[in-house]
This record gives C-alpha cells, sequence and structure tokens, in this order.
C-alpha cells in the first residue's frame, strides 16, 4: 500500500471510531443540585443514546502538536438503512472529500480528485464525469471511509470518572464528566451530559498524546428524508466491465 494511503488509512480509521460513539437514557432530570454520580450520569447518557431513532454526529480530528485539522465530518442517520455522511480528510498537502448518501443497499458516493487517487478500488476515467458514483453497500471497503446507517452507540469508556461543575455548552445546560482511561495514560475523555431534560450526550472530547477528537450530537430524533442523487449525475458502478470496477 502507498505511504499516502496508508495515512489516509490511519486518518479514516481514527476518524470512524469516533462516529460511532454515544447512548444514554430517557429519563428526564431538572434538579437544580444535581446529586447523580459521574457513574450514573454516563449510565442515563448511554441507555438515551442507545434508544434514538436518528440524529446528527459532527466530528472534528485535529493534531495534538500545532492544532492542524485532520478530518471533519458530519453524519446524518435513521440509524436503520438510510443515512448521508459528508468528510474531508487532510494528508500533506491534499484534502480527500467524499460525501455519500446510502439508502438500503446501495451507496452514492461524490468524490473529488484526491479521493479517487486514494480510492482502495480501481479507478476508470468514467468515474471523473459523473458526479456521483453509485455502488451496491457490499462491494464497499474499510480504506473506502464509507459510513453504516445502522450506527451503534460504544457506551462511555471504563477508566476514573469525575463529576465536573455544571456549565454550559453552545448555550445548553450541561454536566461534564471526564474519564482517564484504564488502559492508556495519555488517553482521557470529557463527555457532556444534558442537564435538563432527556441526559443526552451532547459532545465528546478525546485527546491522547497524537490526536484531539471533538465529537457533537444534535437532531435527536428529528425526520429524516435522504433521496438519491438526479439518474443522470449517477454513473452505475456495476455497468463497468468487471476489470474496470
Amino acid at each position: 500500500m502507498p505511504t499516502n494511503t496508508k495515512t489516509i488509512t490511519a486518518a479514516l480509521c481514527l476518524f470512524m471510531s469516533a462516529v460511532a460513539v454515544g447512548c444514554a437514557n430517557a429519563s428526564d432530570t431538572t434538579d437544580t443540585a444535581d446529586t447523580r454520580s459521574a457513574d450514573q450520569l454516563l449510565g442515563e447518557a448511554d441507555r438515551t443514546m442507545k434508544a434514538l431513532t436518528s440524529v446528527t454526529i459532527r466530528t472534528d480530528v485535529t493534531a495534538a502538536s500545532g492544532g492542524a485539522n485532520l478530518s471533519s465530518g458530519r453524519l446524518t442517520t435513521d440509524l436503520k438503512s438510510r443515512c448521508t455522511w459528508k468528510q474531508t480528510t487532510s494528508y500533506g498537502s491534499g484534502v480527500a472529500e467524499m460525501e455519500q448518501i446510502r439508502i438500503g443497499e446501495t451507496d452514492y458516493i461524490h468524490p473529488n480528485d484526491v479521493y479517487l487517487q486514494l480510492w482502495s478500488r480501481k479507478t476508470v476515467p468514467a468515474m471523473r464525469q459523473k458526479a456521483w458514483l453509485k455502488s451496491p453497500v457490499s462491494a464497499a471497503r474499510g480504506a473506502d471511509g464509507l459510513a453504516d446507517c445502522a450506527w451503534s452507540y460504544s457506551p462511555s469508556s471504563l477508566g476514573k470518572t469525575r463529576k465536573d461543575n455544571p456549565t454550559e455548552l453552545d448555550g445548553e445546560p450541561v454536566i461534564p464528566v471526564k474519564v482517564k482511561d484504564a488502559e492508556f495514560e495519555d488517553i482521557s475523555y470529557t463527555y457532556y451530559v444534558a442537564a435538563e431534560g432527556k441526559p443526552y450526550l451532547l459532545r465528546i472530547d478525546y485527546t491522547d498524546s497524537h490526536y484531539r477528537r471533538i465529537t457533537r450530537f444534535g437532531d435527536f430524533g428529528d425526520p429524516v428524508d435522504i433521496q438519491p442523487p438526479p439518474a443522470a449525475d449517477v454513473l452505475d458502478l456495476s455497468g463497468l466491465p468487471s476489470d474496470e470496477s
């Protein structure tokens, strides 16, 4: 595998792992002085997030040293079979961009040239003549960086937890819970749990010695209307000869 491909794949792995975070309980909490422990807050947040019917997840990954933006993206999903995913990933002097629409067992992929250069599949000139590429979900490969609509929330990390003082996040009252990873000393998380209404998990900050990752959650339970792109803008990869797809 070329060095650039390894770099983009590593960044996408970090990015996609971020897109597998989030779940909590559906109980309402409006207490002024919250008496719940850090572990209780995370448990409620975990159960609430797992009960979601739709969600939008925004993720930004930056370098620990210098703060350079490495990747960013947005996933909107019905948590079943329909979702949209937009991402940008930086490496060297280039930026790979890709937009994905997944409906059932079909992917529609809108890549830029840099993404195609690093794509794990064989490319042909025809792919640059249409805005969207149509491909079965079964053909997706890990290095493609495609999202899974049936996003599953990874419960809060195990480790030493500490409840912080209530604060505000984008105007919303939240209770931060800090978690020190039990296995890796350089890894820590801050979970921001909604202090009013349902205990949604609104944001997770992840840090290690190499990366900083911020994952934001919103649009909880909102209707998701996702449609395929216009047929005239689509190249069906299954219609290409087998040695060209």
